[in-house]
């Protein structure tokens, strides 16, 4: 009897490992096309992003388009775990918002307040439910590529995906930020330049020096310190607008043709409808979470680093010591960084966890604090600007990964209205900055993203304090 049936045993287990090959294969699959939609999309919208200000300078329009942009974000965190379930799946989540993109670049070719400020709200309305649906759906096929290989903890798994995906999302940065140094590369060299209020030294806008409010900025179209006929300039702008929205529409269709279905997760399916209430209130009652809300200030960190990299570092230590051309080349230095590192931080967490990391990352970021508290920029210091930039890329990079890793492992059933949640606390981090920015001197701006930073520092270590006491009574040491 046992000579009958161990061929067939070992026919059912050859079958069983070759459909594990197949599933992990389509996961590494969809990761990659995951990764390669965003790329496309993101990569238009960082490099118009990066030009708002120079292409509809009139009266601020790409400025405040930007701001709108962000506001909006803010509040479509809150109903974006209703708006996946509406949409009915993670990835036509992806492809509807996607489309939201497209009416934004649009929107550009036309630029005017009925035009762009109404699209910037849209966009912003989308863009919680857009990321949330990624990191969702990214953390899911983490989640599910661990059960398949049958590894204990899924952290290691889920890191190394975030790793990847941030890889290729970074990449995007590259191609926006080149494209912006040579536009303004075509202007004054000196503008920007703040000869000696550098650094910790530069208090906000000085009208002789804000380069924002000189030529360098008139509309793309008439560049009349290029030479080049206005008609001229018109074309390439339109020809550049037109690259940009075939990306957006390129990524929408690979998308919708190549991602596949959502994996299913037991934990987060129901045979029983939601209420729409409590699909909307989801994201608001994480906050009666302890653990989640002793996280709160370190996920409020990662938009301020965004901020303070994007719209500080870039005026008062680049652009003020170096010339605004040099802006666009130091942030392809960050974006290089990043995607680096990326991939290499979310794969060291299998052996590391994530704990360490973040901790790690949290002394890298105070010590880089008070450099630059204490260095004064000069004409000279690009090697410098180029390693602190880099040094934030690495620990915007770890925190980004690892903080996203701890949040899909404890929250397994929630993670729709966690991710929301976080990408709202990102977002007002982001917004606050942003808000307090020309009204305050660079190390004021300093001093109070240190305070946060310690603030979070403490409260995610009291976090895992907390649950490592109550996964282990008997150890009551960090």
């Amino acid at each position: 009897m046992e000579s009958k049936t161990t061929p067939r045993t070992k026919l059912l287990s050859e079958e069983e490992t070759v459909g594990q090959r197949t599933t992990t294969k389509r996961i590494w699959k969809n990761l990659l096309v995951i990764s390669v939609v965003f790329l496309l999309n993101f990569g238009a919208f960082r490099s118009l992003q990066s030009l708002q200000s120079t292409l509809n300078s009139e009266a601020g329009l790409g400025v405040v388009s930007l701001s709108f942009v962000y506001a909006s974000m803010v509040l479509s965190c809150l109903y974006a775990p209703f708006f996946i379930h509406k949409v009915g799946s993670c990835k036509w989540t992806i492809v509807v918002c996607l489309f939201g993109h497209v009416l934004y670049t649009g929107a550009n070719f036309y630029p005017s307040w009925f035009t762009l400020i109404p699209s910037s709200i849209l966009l912003g309305l989308i863009s919680g439910p857009l990321w949330t649906a990624q990191v969702t759906y990214l953390t899911t096929s983490a989640q599910e590529y661990a059960k398949l290989l049958q590894h204990d903890n899924p952290e290691g798994d889920i890191a190394m995906f975030n790793g990847m995906f941030y890889f290729f999302n970074d990449l995007s940065g590259i191609s926006g930020n080149l494209i912006s140094s040579l536009v303004l590369s075509a202007g004054n060299k000196h503008f920007g330049r703040g000869g000696g209020f550098c650094g910790a030294m530069d208090c906000g806008i000085r009208p002789e020096t804000n380069w924002t409010s000189h030529d360098v900025t008139k509309p793309i179209t008439s560049f009349s310190s290029t030479g080049v006929p206005d008609h001229k300039q018109q074309e390439i702008v339109y020809t550049l607008f037109g690259v940009f929205l075939a990306c957006n529409i390129l990524a929408a269709l690979t998308a919708g043709l190549c991602l596949d279905k959502d994996v299913k997760n037991s934990e987060l399916s129901s045979d029983e409808p939601t209420p729409v209430s409590q699909l909307l209130l989801r994201t608001v009652r994480v906050f009666k979470d302890v653990d989640y809300v002793l996280m709160v200030p370190m996920l409020v960190i990662i938009g301020m680093s965004e901020a303070i990299v994007t719209g500080e570092i870039t005026k008062s230590y680049v652009g003020c010591a170096l010339g605004v051309q040099m802006v666009g080349y130091v942030m392809m230095c960050y974006c290089a960084a990043s995607s680096v590192v990326s991939p290499l931080f979310g794969h060291l967490s299998k052996y590391e966890g994530a704990r360490i990391l973040i901790l790690v990352a949290a002394a890298a970021n105070a010590v880089l604090l008070i450099y630059m508290l204490l260095w004064q920029p000069d004409e000279d210091s690009l090697a410098t600007i180029l390693s602190v930039s880099g040094g934030w890329a690495v620990v915007r990079a770890v925190w980004r990964i690892q903080l996203l890793t701890v949040l899909g492992v404890m929250y397994p059933s929630n993670q729709e209205a966690v991710f929301a949640n976080a990408e709202m606390a990102g977002s007002i981090g982001s917004m606050l900055a942003f808000a307090y920015s020309s009204a305050l001197c660079m190390d004021v701006k300093l001093y109070i993203y240190m305070a946060v930073l310690a603030l979070g520092t403490v409260g995610y270590g009291a976090m895992e304090c907390k649950t490592r006491y109550k996964n282990n009574p008997e150890t009551n040491t960090f």
